[in-house]
């Protein structure tokens, strides 16, 4: 009977946690990395073709609101799209944003906890009085898995070099038990972004105030689920012998997702020839981010927050 009802503290604990010895974002979410990435650059793209044709149908240039009408109903693919396409004060915008460099860098923290414990108590009768003897035993596990990494990308490569069926399906609603695995806000970022740039004299990095004008949005989303069984059956005591009075089991199962993702958006540094030069440790040897220069740019913006946060050493930029 005991083995029973640990079995079902068990069954309780283990069917919230799974047991994972190497805990995934799968785990939790249903999306492995790869997924999870792949959902953040389709809504990053996505943004940046929203944000490009919301503003075409507000031009005071009949052509451009008539290109930007064609993309939006997909008589032109988007893959085309390319200021060269436009003309005046319409290219030279476009032609500012248009190899924007963005950088993600992923923190994704897995945390599992299975505590499983039995406890016995044993009826000793005697004449005047009675006495018990309780027994217990317990196992406790805890496994953790950190997985960071730093992705680049640029405006025009997200538009034009990203095949239709990589981004089928992927862009998402809000998930607000497990925010990464849905929609985080990218065309708020974008479009913040561009406004910014244009209207309110965004500056470079802080240690680069003369540098292309960049921004940073650092997000950080925390599910933690728990569940736990105290299952306990009581006998009567049958004899004057030793007997068994109750019997226990118990079980807790933890488990707690920290995802955290670091978006940096930059202007290239045309012009500056230093950029080609651009060689810039982020944050230790264990990973290389690689792209042309905007989007190393993007990178350095990102690494201004990972600093502050005093993260340890993960990450080099090589040009």
């Amino acid at each position: 009977m005991l083995k029973r009802i640990r079995y079902a503290a068990l069954g309780a604990c283990f069917w919230l946690a799974g047991c994972a010895i190497h805990p995934l974002p799968e785990d939790s979410t249903g999306l492995s990395t790869f997924q999870i990435v792949r959902q953040i650059r389709c809504e990053t793209r996505q943004a940046i073709i929203e944000s490009a044709l919301d503003w075409l149908s507000t031009s005071s240039d009949p052509a451009a609101r008539r290109l930007g009408q064609e993309f939006r109903d997909g008589i032109r693919p988007v893959q085309s799209f390319h200021y060269n396409l436009f003309r005046g004060d319409v290219r030279k915008i476009l032609q500012l944003f248009f190899d924007t460099g963005v950088a993600y860098n992923y923190s994704l923290e897995m945390t599992e906890v299975n505590n499983v414990g039995a406890g016995i108590n044993l009826l000793q009768p005697f004449t005047n009085a009675s006495g018990t003897l309780g027994l217990s035993a317990s196992a406790d596990r805890q496994r953790q898995n950190l997985r960071t990494f730093t992705i680049t990308d640029a405006f025009s490569k997200l538009i034009r070099s990203i095949d239709r069926g990589y981004c089928a399906d992927q862009v998402v609603g809000e998930n607000y038990a497990y925010p990464i695995s849905g929609r985080i806000g990218m065309k708020s970022v974008v479009k913040d972004f561009i406004d910014l740039t244009l209207f309110a004299n965004l500056g470079g990095p802080a240690d680069k105030v003369k540098g292309p004008p960049t921004l940073v949005d650092a997000l950080d989303f925390q599910t933690t689920l728990s569940v736990s069984a105290f299952p306990k059956i009581v006998f009567s005591p049958v004899g004057r012998g030793l007997s068994v009075l109750d019997a226990s089991a118990n079980g807790t199962a933890s488990r707690k997702d920290v995802h955290r993702v670091i978006v940096g958006l930059a202007l290239p540094e045309t012009g500056l020839p230093a950029a080609l030069d651009f060689r810039r440790t982020l944050v230790g040897p264990l990973l290389t981010a690689r792209g042309d220069p905007s989007e190393l740019v993007a990178a350095n913006a990102v690494n201004q927050v990972l600093t502050r946060q005093v993260l340890r050493p993960v990450i080099n930029i090589t040009p």
